[in-house]
């Protein structure tokens, strides 16, 4: 299943060089499992995606994107989360300063339907959605795929009982509906994790 989508990652690149249009939304109505689903809807709306076997290799692609985006500080709420980026040579902090910032977060649903990325205040530390950086990075592993938001609801529902954030929301990608203005479209990297 993920060489599959190692070889639509692959291939986005030629994609996107001879036909754009096939990169616009994927239909729900198609076959396809939902990883590879949603790995073409999220990539289709801007998300970056990287596929990671272990916590290693997550590390990896965390320090590429770090230097990468030039990162020096980045907001975290989560212990795990830090412990990561306590291995890089970047700054913790605990509240937002500015439109440039970078937050690292992991999320309740990756939804496939949309290449949407289900979040609650219990990953963002009971911040809204507007107040988020423009810039996300995500830690999530397969077994948080859903086909729709209807299904990431139950299945919140159910796991989190009575204890349910009493914020839930979606982020996309800049390029979702080609509407990059709206508080829910994001720059987005997606750190998709096999082992933990």
């Amino acid at each position: 299943m993920w060489k599959k989508i190692k070889q639509i990652l692959s291939s986005h690149t030629e994609e996107s060089e001879t036909d754009e249009a096939e990169l616009e939304f994927v239909s729900f109505q198609t076959k396809e499992p939902i990883d590879v689903l949603f790995t073409k809807n999220f990539i289709a709306a801007g998300g970056h995606f990287f596929y990671c076997e272990n916590e290693q290799e997550a590390l990896t692609n965390l320090k590429d994107v770090v230097e990468n985006e030039g990162i020096d500080e980045i907001v975290c709420f989560d212990p795990k989360l830090i412990s990561l980026i306590n291995r890089l040579n970047v700054q913790v902090k605990p509240q937002l300063n500015s439109q440039r910032d970078f937050a690292f977060i992991e999320c309740e649903y990756l939804v496939a339907f949309d290449g949407a990325i289900m979040l609650s205040s219990h990953q963002t530390n009971g911040r809204k959605q507007e107040e988020l950086p423009p810039n996300v990075i995500i830690y999530a592993t397969p077994q948080q795929l859903v086909a729709n938001i209807s299904e990431a609801l139950q299945r919140l529902k159910s796991v989190k009982g009575n204890n349910l954030p009493n914020n839930i929301t979606s982020i996309r990608g800049k390029l979702v509906h080609n509407v990059d203005s709206s508080s829910n479209a994001k720059n987005i990297y997606l750190l998709l994790v096999e082992q933990i």
